[in-house]
């Protein structure tokens, strides 16, 4: 795995853009381990670097130190841009590991939600069927199911590898899919670029850190509303000559 940390490395640093996914242990970004990434720079072009797969006979690994020595300035470059489907969540991730993502600049799973917010689910199962008609392997196909389902550390290698280097490659290829058709819509684009993707890094900072509440502020402010609402209720029942329910749409009518 050292030669593929160096080639990782020089591949990395001489693209404009690339799709990376994680692979952890669970899905909460507070208790999760990071298990491998994955990266892919053109259609067809992915590879996985494997960190604490622990299963009996497993090969040794990478240590993350090394591993950000080699790829944190590439990570935290923001000239180099990152896609993702759910970005957030890996951001978070990598966060965790003390590499701070930036040039996060497309989330296949946003891109598809602004460009047709009803049409389907948004999950990348469901995105690469219909956009590229490609079946992803599933969790369950190489996790097990239920009771029996062992977390990603656990699973072999040459499987894993197969596994984590679709989700970026299928990532990449989606976003060459839909990012065309939503860059054709004005109105659209800007609200993915100028709202949600700024908002992804506010949200990964939100749900990792917290927020600070002033709850005398809040109590207060909660106190003048509720002096509002009955104000308003009281010339609305003027308006109308009775008083009625006004959360009613019935009474309303």
């Amino acid at each position: 795995f050292l030669g593929q940390i160096d080639n990782a490395s020089t591949w990395l640093e001489a693209c404009d853009i690339f799709a990376l996914d994680t692979e952890t242990t669970g899905l909460n970004i507070i208790a999760a381990d990071l298990v491998g990434i994955s990266f892919a720079v053109a259609p067809g072009e992915a590879a996985y670097l494997p960190l604490i797969h622990n299963y009996p006979g497993a090969p040794e690994q990478l240590s993350l130190d090394l591993v950000k020595a080699k790829l944190k300035p590439i990570f935290e470059d923001p000239s180099i841009k990152k896609i993702g489907q759910n970005i957030k969540y890996d951001q978070s991730i990598l966060a965790a590991a003390g590499i701070n993502l930036k040039g996060v600049e497309f989330d296949t799973m946003l891109e598809s939600y602004i460009l047709n917010s009803v049409g389907n689910r948004h999950d990348m199962n469901t995105l690469a069927l219909k956009y590229l008609g490609h079946e992803c392997i599933h969790f369950e196909a190489i996790a097990g199911k239920g009771k029996k389902q062992v977390t990603f550390d656990q699973i072999e290698l040459d499987i894993a590898a197969r596994y984590a280097a679709e989700d970026a490659d299928v990532t990449l290829q989606l976003h060459n899919a839909i990012w065309p058709e939503l860059e054709k819509t004005q109105g659209p684009a800007a609200i993915f670029k100028e709202l949600e993707m700024p908002l992804v890094n506010v949200l990964s900072s939100v749900e990792r850190r917290g927020v600070l509440i002033d709850v005398d502020f809040m109590r207060q402010k909660s106190n003048d509303f509720g002096k509002r609402i009955l104000e308003l209720e009281t010339k609305a029942h003027e308006l109308a000559g009775q008083p009625f329910n006004l959360a009613s749409p019935k009474q309303l009518q």
